[in-house]
């Protein structure tokens, strides 16, 4: 059925997926990053991350919505989409098994972004608003951009 979601009404579920990821998180997530991660973060540095999160995936999502083009696509998927929904779940994974805790998250980004960024990987690719090749670029650069923010943000590392 999400199969046949066609990629600018697919794009709208990022959103509330997004959402629903803090949602989990927000009660535990600061107090998980102080133990494993860095004791700088604060739930101040969270909320903040997090409202800015939304709100940009509104605005991006309005963006490729009204504007459903390659290059906007591309940057959505670099910069928005895939740190979030796909990088941000081998964050919690990663960080789950390592640490062998509960990592909050883990189960929206599993349950929910894992999915939910590879049907609108699929949907752009197959309306030709992304290519494989454009796709692999914006991965690459997608998981440079979302390791350095974690590492700058949670682990206070730069």
């Amino acid at each position: 059925m999400l199969d046949a979601l066609p990629f600018r009404g697919g794009v709208w579920l990022f959103c509330p997926a997004f959402v629903l990821h803090v949602i989990e998180e927000w009660p535990r997530f600061t107090r998980w990053a102080r133990t494993h991660a860095s004791e700088q973060f604060t739930r101040r540095q969270y909320n903040t991350i997090h409202i800015a999160g939304i709100a940009a995936s509104l605005v991006t999502v309005t963006v490729v919505w009204f504007f459903p083009n390659r290059f906007g696509v591309f940057l959505f998927f670099t910069f928005a989409f895939a740190p979030s929904a796909f990088f941000n779940t081998l964050f919690h994974a990663r960080a789950s098994v390592l640490t062998k805790t509960y990592c909050p998250g883990i189960i929206t980004a599993i349950a929910i972004h894992l999915p939910l960024f590879f049907i609108v990987a699929h949907r752009a690719c197959a309306e030709g608003l992304l290519t494989s090749g454009a796709l692999v670029v914006s991965l690459s650069m997608a998981g440079a951009f979302h390791t350095w923010e974690v590492g700058h943000n949670v682990f206070k590392a730069w």
